[in-house]
């Protein structure tokens, strides 16, 4: 267990959370008429997604395509 919250990218969760809370209030605002919240709507909610993406990038195991082929030897 401890290991595993030490595993954790927390500054990526941070980053998730306060980027998502600005997308919500962002695009509220672009909802309500205010024409220069549509900017900061997408910067936030590109560093968001990129951000999920690395968090799950990073929990998945390598796939193993660096290793030296195992079928070279047969031949």
């Amino acid at each position: 267990m401890l290991q595993t919250l030490r595993d954790i990218r927390w500054a990526s969760v941070l980053t998730v959370v306060v980027a998502g809370a600005f997308t919500l209030v962002t695009l509220a605002a672009a909802l309500r008429g205010r024409v220069w919240a549509w900017v900061p709507f997408a910067l936030s909610a590109a560093i968001l997604v990129r951000e999920i993406r690395y968090l799950q990038r990073a929990r998945r195991r390598p796939a193993g395509f660096d290793e030296p082929d195992r079928r070279a030897g047969r031949e």
